[in-house]
C-alpha cells in the first residue's frame, strides 16, 4: 500500500480530509444501533396513565375488550383502562377521571376506551349521551371521539358533548368550550363555542352546523361535578393530573415533615386500619393484580406514592411534584407463598402483602418495564435509581408497624373477595420470617365475584368495541391529530389501530376515522369593485337556527358576486375579505394634480372707440384654484392683469 510520500500530490491530504467525517459517521451508525433496542423498550411498556370510575348511579358494567362476552358490575375506584368497554344502564350514570379530564356517560350510554394514555384519548361512542371536559392538552397530545357515522377531533381544552342515537345513523356534536374539528367524506368542518354540528346518515358528505346549544339535567349534572375540580387545595401538593386528587380535601388533612415532605393524612379510620385492607384485588389487563380501594378517596393513595407511619398514624407520602406521575395497579410488596408456616397451618397457599415505605423501590410484576419506567415509579420517593436492583429488599420497613401486613388465603385472591372480611392473622414471630416474593402471586384468575350478564341480553347491548365503525370510500385515513407545540393548527399524528372485532366475527383493525390536517390558508382578496356593496355579519343568535344559507337571489349581469357558500363539508377557509372601496378619482387624491382648466368664452369685442379713447384689451381670464381635499385652505394664485397700451400716434415714433 503506498504511504502519503508515494502518493500522488494532494490525494493524501484529501483522504486524511475524508478519514474524521467517516469516521464519525460510523460512530453514529453504532449509537443509534446501540439505542434502538432500548427505544423499542421504552415503546413497550404499559400506559402509565389508566382512569377510574369517579362516581356513579344506577347500574355500571364493564367488559373488557379481550372478554367482551359478557358485562360485569363494577362501582367507585375500578380502574378503566385501554379497551374497555363501558356500559351505563338506563336512568344511569358515570363520571371517569383519566388525568387529562373527565368524560362522563348518561344513561344507556355504550362506550369503548379506544385509547387512553400519557398523551392520547380515543372513545367510540356506539350509543348514548357523552359530556367530555378535557383540562389538558399539551403538545404532543390528542383528544378524539368516534361515533358510527363521524369522528370528532378535540383541538383544544374545553368542554363537549356528543349525542348518538340508538339506531347510530345520527350523530350531534355540542361544544361549550373549545373547538372541535369534525371529519366527514367530503372533509373536514369547524365547530365553534356556541355551536352544534348536526350528521345524519351513514355516510354523510357534509354536517350541519347550527348556533346554539340545548341544555338538559345531564348538562347540570356535568356542571356540579366541573365544580368539584375547580375547588380542591390539594393541587398545592399534588398534580391536578393525578387522578383521585379531588377526593382527599374532603376526607383527611395536610401536613408538611422534614422527612417525608407534604403527608396526608385520612380521617374517619379504624383504630388498627392499614393501607390495603378494606378492598378487593381484580385483574386489570396487562398489569395483572390491581387493588381497589372501598374507600370514597381510596384511588390516588393506592396508585401513586408511599405509606409511613408518622407518630402512631399512617400518612401518605406523595412524594416531589410530578406533572403526570405515573400509574401503578398497587405499590406494595409480597410475600408468602406455600413455603410460609403460615401456609402450613392453614392448609391451603396464603399470600400477604405490606405498603412501600419511603425510599422503598418498587418492582412491577408484570411482563415488561423499563428502565425510565421504572425509575418514574421511584426517584420522586427518594429511591436511589442510579442501579435498578434485580430482587426486592429482604425486609421491608413498614412490616415492623402494627397491622401493616394483610394476608389471604389464594382463594380470596381468586374469587376477587373483600379482604377486610377475609382477612388471616399474622402472628408476630411467623411475621418475621415470612418469604419475599419477587413478583404478585401466581394465582389463576376466576370469574368475578358478582355473576356477568351475558351481552345483548336483559337489556344490554354488545359491548361497543363489537361494533365495526362504519368506513365509507373517501373517508380519511384513521390518524388523530394531535396538538402541534404551536396553536396555530393540528397537526396529524400516527396512531396504533385498535382491535375490534364484529359480532361473530374474527378481530380486525378499528378504522378510526381521521381528517386530514387541518390549515387554514390565506383568503385571497376579490378584485376591487365600483360601488359594490359591503355585507357585514352580525352576532351570532342565541336560538338554534341553521347555518345552512338560503338559494343565493339572482345577480345582476354587471356586477360578479361570488356565489354563496353551500352546506357541505370542505376544507376551513377563513372568511373572505372585505372588497377594497373604490378609490377616488384622482382630483380628489392628496399631491394630486388639478384637472385642466375649462375652455372659458372670449366676451363680444368693445365698440370701436374714438380717437382720443385708447383701446384697451379684453380682460385676463383667472387660471382656476387648486382643489385641495377638505379641511385645507384654499390657496387661489390667479395672475395680475396684463396692462392696455396706448394707441400709436401719427407723426411720433414708437417705443421698442
Amino acid at each position: 500500500m503506498p504511504t502519503c510520500r508515494e502518493a500522488p500530490r494532494g490525494s493524501c491530504a484529501v483522504a486524511l480530509r475524508r478519514r474524521p467525517r467517516a469516521l464519525a459517521w460510523l460512530l453514529a451508525v453504532a449509537l443509534l444501533a446501540i439505542g434502538a433496542p432500548f427505544a423499542a423498550l421504552a415503546d413497550d411498556d404499559l400506559p402509565g396513565r389508566v382512569g377510574r370510575i369517579a362516581e356513579f348511579a344506577g347500574q355500571l358494567y364493564l367488559a373488557p375488550e379481550d372478554r367482551a362476552s359478557e358485562w360485569q358490575p363494577i362501582g367507585l375506584n375500578y380502574p378503566v383502562a385501554s379497551g374497555d368497554n363501558v356500559w351505563v344502564g338506563g336512568g344511569g350514570r358515570a363520571e371517569v377521571d383519566y388525568g387529562g379530564g373527565q368524560f362522563r356517560l348518561a344513561g344507556d350510554t355504550n362506550l369503548h376506551v379506544s385509547r387512553l394514555d400519557e398523551n392520547q384519548l380515543a372513545l367510540f361512542v356506539a350509543q348514548g349521551r357523552l359530556i367530555v371536559r378535557v383540562r389538558f392538552l399539551d403538545a404532543g397530545d390528542s383528544a378524539r371521539i368516534d361515533a358510527p357515522n363521524a369522528q370528532v377531533q378535540l383541538t383544544r381544552p374545553g368542554l363537549y358533548r356528543i349525542d348518538v342515537a340508538p339506531e347510530r345513523q345520527s350523530t350531534a356534536v355540542s361544544v361549550r368550550e373549545g373547538e372541535a374539528i369534525v371529519a366527514l367524506a367530503g372533509g373536514s368542518q369547524q365547530t365553534l363555542p356556541g355551536q352544534t354540528a348536526i350528521v345524519t346518515g351513514p355516510d354523510p358528505a357534509y354536517a350541519d352546523v347550527r348556533n346554539g346549544v340545548s341544555l338538559d339535567d345531564f348538562d347540570a349534572y356535568s356542571a356540579s361535578r366541573d365544580r368539584r375540580y375547580e375547588r380542591p387545595r390539594a393541587t398545592a401538593y399534588v398534580s391536578p393530573q393525578m387522578v383521585g386528587y379531588t377526593d382527599l380535601d374532603a376526607y383527611g388533612s395536610w401536613e408538611s415533615t422534614p422527612d417525608y415532605g407534604p403527608v396526608w393524612y385520612p380521617s374517619a379510620v379504624a383504630p388498627d386500619w392499614a393501607p390495603y385492607r378494606d378492598g378487593y384485588w381484580t385483574n386489570v389487563g396487562a398489569w395483572g393484580f390491581t387493588w381497589v380501594d372501598a374507600a370514597p378517596w381510596g384511588y390516588a393513595p393506592f396508585h401513586y406514592g408511599r405509606w409511613a407511619w408518622v407518630r402512631g398514624r399512617w400518612g401518605w407520602c406523595p412524594g416531589t411534584f410530578v406533572a403526570r406521575p405515573r400509574w401503578a395497579p398497587a405499590l406494595v410488596g409480597w410475600v408468602g407463598g406455600a413455603r410460609w408456616g403460615l401456609s402450613v397451618n392453614a392448609g391451603a397457599p396464603v399470600y400477604g402483602w405490606v405498603p412501600l415505605g419511603w425510599g422503598e423501590s418498587f418492582h412491577p410484576w408484570w411482563g415488561h418495564c423499563s428502565y425510565n419506567c421504572w425509575a418514574t415509579y421511584n426517584r420522586p420517593y427518594a429511591v436511589n435509581v442510579a442501579t435498578r436492583p434485580a430482587n426486592p429488599p429482604s425486609h421491608f420497613r413498614n412490616s415492623d408497624f402494627p397491622n401493616a401486613v394483610t394476608a389471604v388465603s389464594g382463594a380470596t385472591l381468586q374469587r376477587r373477595l373483600p379482604v377486610a372480611s377475609n382477612r388471616v392473622t399474622v402472628p408476630t414471630h411467623l411475621m418475621a420470617n415470612a418469604p419475599v416474593l419477587a413478583a404478585a402471586p401466581a394465582v389463576a384468575a376466576a370469574p368475578l365475584r358478582v355473576p356477568g350478564t351475558r351481552a345483548g341480553t336483559a337489556g344490554t347491548p354488545p359491548p361497543a368495541s363489537t361494533f365495526y365503525p362504519m368506513t365509507r370510500s373517501g373517508r380519511p385515513t384513521p390518524q388523530p391529530l394531535s396538538r402541534p407545540v404551536e396553536a396555530a393548527a393540528p397537526a396529524s399524528a400516527a396512531a396504533a389501530p385498535q382491535s375490534m372485532a364484529r359480532p361473530g366475527g374474527a378481530a380486525t383493525q378499528a378504522p378510526a376515522v381521521s381528517p386530514a390536517p387541518f390549515t387554514r390558508p390565506a383568503p385571497a382578496a376579490p378584485p376591487p369593485v365600483a360601488n359594490a356593496p359591503v355585507t357585514t355579519t352580525g352576532p351570532a343568535r342565541t336560538d338554534v337556527t341553521s347555518r345552512k344559507p338560503p338559494s343565493p337571489p339572482a345577480q345582476a349581469a354587471s356586477v360578479p358576486v361570488p356565489p354563496a357558500q353551500s352546506s357541505p363539508a370542505q376544507p376551513y377557509a377563513a372568511p373572505l375579505a372585505r372588497p377594497a372601496p373604490a378609490r377616488p378619482p384622482a382630483s380628489e387624491r392628496i399631491g394630486a394634480m388639478p384637472p385642466a382648466p375649462a375652455a372659458h368664452p372670449m366676451p363680444p369685442p368693445a365698440p370701436a372707440p374714438s380717437a382720443q379713447v385708447p383701446m384697451q384689451h379684453p380682460q385676463a381670464v383667472q387660471a382656476p384654484a387648486l382643489v385641495r381635499p377638505e379641511g385645507r385652505a384654499e390657496h387661489a394664485n390667479p395672475p395680475k392683469p396684463v396692462p392696455a397700451k396706448p394707441e400709436p400716434v401719427p407723426g411720433v415714433p414708437a417705443k421698442p
